[in-house]
């Protein structure tokens, strides 16, 4: 099992409330560069996509989406924005499939990945960066702007 946590993409004003933020020319061309390298390096065969509810996790979903060739419905689950513990979201998200890529931001998927691994905290996934766990275990990270993948490496 697959599970590849992407953090939204870059927004064009941080001081509009947060259900008013669309992404940057800068955050859509960032998530689309992420994707094509994510798509030519791994070869994912999504089963599903998930987003939060925000415009931002919304596009950025939609983005990677077409640039891994993911054709399926991107779901939208409301849990990914509230105060949801991570033992509620996970069983959800693990019904998806096999290979399933969740889109919010933090600190909701810091929570999901330290649940997800076992450990009681997972580093921070800073805007637009792919944090992937394979088989519950800590597998890679690519960050904007990073050319290869790096080893995830968690307390």
């Amino acid at each position: 099992m697959d599970v590849f946590l992407l953090r939204a993409s870059l927004s064009h004003d941080e001081s509009v409330a947060e259900s008013h933020r669309y992404l940057s020319p800068e955050g859509r061309r960032i998530v689309r560069a992420l994707g094509n390298k994510v798509r030519l390096d791994d070869e994912p065969n999504f089963d599903h996509i998930v987003s939060s509810p925000l415009p931002t996790a919304l596009q950025t979903a939609e983005l990677f989406a077409d640039r891994v060739d993911y054709v399926g419905v991107i779901e939208v689950l409301p849990s990914l924005t509230s105060r949801v513990p991570p033992e509620l979201v996970v069983p959800t998200l693990l019904q998806r499939g096999n290979t399933i890529a969740v889109v919010a931001d933090e600190p909701v998927l810091s929570g999901l990945g330290a649940f997800l691994i076992g450990r009681p905290t997972f580093p921070p996934l800073l805007h637009a960066q792919v944090s992937v766990i394979r088989d519950r275990q800590p597998a890679w990270c690519l960050r904007p702007g990073e050319i290869a993948k790096s080893l995830l490496l968690v307390a």
